[in-house]
């Protein structure tokens, strides 16, 4: 029996509508099934424009004449609220279907009979292949699972900011939180398993975003193993290794977690923890799976099965070319190798580069002087690794990003004009830093040379 669809995708979440949209214009018949979910808005995110124009606003204060009023949350939640309405009104299902998306409201499960498909609605979906885009869900460590204290996580609504929070993990929602809170009045303790923040990031890079938040007051601990969480009061006590910490409130930020247990995915063969190969198919190859919760690296997953979907499934992912960012101030993005994988990877054929942000005179002027430009490049110039701290990195990085999909050398950015002031200038001086290291001794005699001459020329 023929497919109905080229592609079923199963979830209502920001990345199954990307996949069903980039389905769609490829011409392919695209169903899409709710399951529960729908697309969010990452209020974080929101929150801590707010928390940064408040913070610049507090230091400013000697340049005002005015006080600097507090942060009004339920005006900012309702702001937050309408971005969402209007966010929504993209992904209305009529305007889906406008594009060739069928919209199938419900929940449903995988079957191998009467025929295999996907059951929704008494109806069962045969497609040529089925992508699960679902919802993530905060993963809860196992010492709060059985405890009835109240704990907040990176989906809750801020409706009052605590005198003391402390976080626990350092995924990159949680060191943007961590930001926000301390921004806006609270003591903030984060308690790491990791040496450092971000510790998937670029190490100096890294370093440089812990040191800009410890010096806003975060305190940033490192521990192996959390023993408790007690309430005493109106207080809780989080016990670990060599010490107690008291608290107003506890944020979980350790990662997330598919929601996967309704799918029967038994039925297709497949047995959690579900086991991917590079082309993102699971067990059963007619199944595949968006692993991700973050947008960008969700999205490049999406773009990878889509292509093996409409050709023959030959795309592999490579995660060198995903920009990845975390919305701290200064802001911290990049793409590619760290400096460590690129000397592995290619030994003695690295140059890195190192831009400091307060060279240039826009971030003088902005007084945004807190940054660093790092550029791993091999040799030749080809570009393998970028790692941006600073005001406005998560628009830079794209500009990297474009010369890498297009295998653009460093030199690149030495051939074209630069608005002035702008921090897209850090580039142009990254390309004349790696001429000089690279420079050509008999080159520079002789262009030397040439001068003396055309001066001995002049009468």
């Amino acid at each position: 029996m023929p497919a109905d669809y080229d592609f079923v995708i199963i979830g209502y979440s920001e990345t199954g509508i990307y996949a069903a949209i980039q389905a769609a214009r490829k011409r392919a018949r695209v169903a899409l099934v709710a399951q529960n979910c729908q697309p969010k808005i990452l209020r974080g995110h929101v929150l801590s424009r707010f928390a940064k124009t408040f913070y610049q606003a507090s230091r400013s204060r000697s340049f005002l004449d005015c006080d600097v009023r507090s942060l009004q949350l339920d005006a900012v939640n309702r702001y937050v609220d309408a971005i969402a309405q209007s966010h929504q009104e993209f992904y209305d299902p009529a305007k889906l279907e406008g594009l060739g998306i069928e919209f199938i409201s419900g929940s449903g499960e995988f079957c191998r009979k009467p025929q295999t498909g996907f059951a929704v609605n008494g109806r069962i979906l045969r497609s040529r292949s089925y992508l699960i885009a679902t919802d993530y869900t905060p993963t809860i460590p196992a010492f709060l699972e059985p405890s009835a204290i109240p704990f907040l996580t990176p989906d809750s609504i801020v409706t009052e900011i605590p005198k003391s929070i402390t976080i626990i993990g350092d995924d990159p929602v949680g060191v943007e939180l961590a930001q926000v809170y301390s921004r806006l009045g609270a003591q903030v303790t984060m308690l790491i398993r990791q040496p450092h923040l971000l510790a998937i990031a670029d190490l100096e890079a890294a370093f440089l975003v812990q040191a800009a938040l410890e010096a806003e007051g975060i305190r940033v601990i490192n521990t192996l193993h959390i023993r408790g969480i007690q309430q005493n009061g109106t207080q809780k006590i989080i016990e670990i290794e060599n010490t107690t910490i008291e608290t107003d409130e506890v944020l979980i930020a350790t990662g997330w977690q598919p929601i996967l247990s309704n799918l029967n995915l038994p039925a297709m063969g497949i047995q959690e923890p579900i086991q991917l190969n590079d082309r993102l198919q699971t067990a059963h190859p007619r199944v595949y799976w968006i692993t991700h919760p973050v947008g960008s690296i969700a999205r490049y997953q999406s773009d990878v099965v889509i292509k093996n979907l409409s050709s023959l499934p030959i795309f592999k992912v490579d995660y060198d070319r995903v920009v990845q960012s975390v919305a701290t101030d200064p802001e911290f993005a990049w793409i590619g190798l760290t400096e460590t994988q690129a000397i592995r990877r290619y030994r003695r054929d690295v140059i890195v580069l190192r831009q400091p942000f307060h060279s240039l005179m826009q971030a003088q002027i902005t007084g945004a002087t807190t940054g660093l430009c790092k550029l791993i490049v091999r040799r030749d110039g080809r570009m393998v690794g970028a790692h941006i701290v600073g005001d406005g990195a998560i628009e830079l990085i794209h500009l990297i990003s474009l010369a890498m999909s297009e295998n653009l050398k460093l030199q690149f950015f030495d051939r074209f004009s630069y608005a002035s002031p702008a921090l897209s200038e850090i580039f142009k001086n990254a390309a004349h830093q790696w001429r000089s290291l690279r420079r050509n001794n008999f080159l520079q005699d002789l262009q030397e040379s040439y001068f003396a001459w055309q001066r001995g020329r002049v009468r």
